[in-house]
């Protein structure tokens, strides 16, 4: 995928904790050969505790899934409703891999994080132990941008891209209510936030379309950094949740089997295949019921 594009800048990044890093170790040891060291010297921190629970998931576990489409499994087959709830939806798969109790998968194709906050939190109360959701990609219009783009309208599609990376500096806030919100209502139990599978496979620059894949895969990037760092600061606080990712490398849209729909109004949403990929890297983060 296109994670290639972003390594310079990546690289630069990394480069620059690395020089940190090296300049800390280059520090004098010796408290005697820096005036006052051992005077400021200050015991190690203790470590902190971690706010997202490790103990292991059992059949009783009582798992309620949040979201929009890509929680509902819209795309994965066999879909019903105005939701387009699927059987092979990721919440459904990992529960079947996992073992564990899912009470509801209230989730809709279409939701935002308003949407969220207004219909699904009814579905939370403090025996819910385990959540996951996906949102933030609507509040970025990314449903339009996805008929745009896959109809070939390249301006439009362009247009859209930008509109949703100036959307970004808004999202954060949005998002954090929400976590805050999944949490209050439901405050015994772990949250994982699940981000958004990157698009394309197209590595050539020559081809027709590689200014819109890549702009469209910057833009997933940017809505996942944004969904990431907005759960590391509530995990700060104390939020029991963390951040799932969801690797597509090799099966996106122009790989030789791709994880995601091509076309309709399913483009851009992962097929069965990409929804297990989703409940793999939930049941390597939690595991199985005991």
């Amino acid at each position: 995928m296109r994670y290639r594009l972003l390594r310079p800048a990546l690289t630069t990044a990394l480069c620059a904790a690395v020089l940190l890093v090296v300049a800390a170790c280059a520090a004098p040891a010796d408290p005697e050969a820096t005036p006052g060291a051992a005077a400021s010297a200050t015991p190690s921190p203790k470590s902190t505790h971690d706010p997202f629970p490790k103990q292991p998931l059992t059949a009783q576990t009582r798992y309620v899934a949040l979201g929009d489409s890509f929680a509902a499994g819209m795309g994965g087959g066999d879909e019903t409703g105005k939701c387009r709830s699927s059987p092979f939806s990721y919440p459904s798969v990992f529960t079947r891999d996992s073992g564990v109790d899912l009470v509801v998968n209230a989730s809709c194709a279409g939701a935002t994080t308003s949407d969220l906050l207004k219909h699904q939190l009814i579905a939370l109360d403090d025996r819910t132990e385990l959540v996951t959701v996906s949102i933030g990609g609507n509040d970025l219009g990314v449903a339009a941008i996805a008929a745009e783009c896959s109809s070939g309208k390249a301006v439009a599609c362009r247009n859209g891209v930008s509109s949703a990376l100036s959307l970004l500096n808004v999202l954060p806030e949005r998002l954090a209510a929400v976590y805050a919100a999944i949490h209050l209502a439901a405050p015994n139990a772990r949250i994982v936030v699940t981000g958004y599978a990157v698009v394309f496979d197209n590595y050539d620059p020559k081809s027709p379309s590689f200014g819109t894949d890549t702009a469209i895969n910057a833009a997933t990037l940017g809505l996942n950094q944004t969904i990431s760092d907005v759960v590391d600061s509530q995990r700060a606080q104390g939020v029991p949740m963390t951040y799932v990712g969801v690797d597509f490398a090799g099966h996106g849209i122009g790989s030789k089997k791709p994880w995601l729909n091509l076309s309709g109004t399913d483009a851009f949403h992962p097929t069965a295949a990409g929804y297990a990929q989703y409940a793999n890297a939930l049941v390597r983060l939690l595991g199985r019921a005991k």
